[in-house]
């Protein structure tokens, strides 16, 4: 686990280091074009795969922050701070609660007009969850099954530009690490999103 956090700050280190770079020599626009922006939206999320917990997706929702970074005419960075409530519905007596503090950290490409592809890892790091207590055909679950505290991940989607201020997104991301440990758990989130642009 600690080979793998190391090797998610590396790969973001390396990453925001280059874009300083480009921004110093002159390949992208300067610092006065990168934007703040506040993003709140709707997850409908899930854990994949495994039968004998019935996995249902669940309502939840993400708030926070980002930035808008362009690279040139057509690439923007977009790099996100976001709590994300996630999780499963089904077979538990309550709907799995798992919250996050998520980084993604999104490349958009102007395909036509106003409107954008997007792809990017993101990392999160759970900070509450409601697995310890919560019970299954009569068995509670913390006896034998513990969360994950680490989340890593690739998101897609697409994203409209209504105006300069507004700017909305829909986005699928899937988890590579099981949110219950030994228990397949990948976290699957679909979310729909509104940014507002200061």
């Amino acid at each position: 686990m600690k080979k793998s956090i190391y090797v998610i700050i590396a790969f973001l280190s390396l990453g925001l280091m280059q874009m300083n770079a480009q921004v110093i020599q002159g390949t992208t626009s300067s610092s006065s074009d990168i934007r703040f922006g506040g993003k709140v939206g709707l997850n409908m999320s899930s854990l994949g795969g495994d039968s004998t917990y019935s996995y249902d997706s669940k309502p939840g929702f993400h708030v926070g922050g980002l930035l808008e970074i362009p690279f040139n005419d057509m690439i923007t960075i977009q790099p996100e701070a976001l709590v994300s409530l996630q999780g499963s519905g089904g077979f538990f007596e309550d709907d799995l609660n798992f919250w996050y503090l998520t980084v993604p950290v999104i490349v958009k490409y102007n395909v036509w007009d106003e409107l954008y592809i997007e792809a990017g890892p993101h990392v999160g790091v759970l900070f509450a969850d409601n697995l310890d207590g919560n019970s299954f055909g009569g068995a509670t679950t913390n006896t034998f099954l513990e969360s994950n505290r680490l989340d890593f991940g690739l998101g897609a989607g697409a994203g409209y530009r209504l105006n300069d201020e507004f700017y909305f997104q829909l986005r699928f991301s899937a988890g590579f690490i099981n949110a219950i440990k030994d228990t397949k758990s990948k976290n699957r989130v679909l979310q729909l999103s509104a940014v507002y642009f200061l």
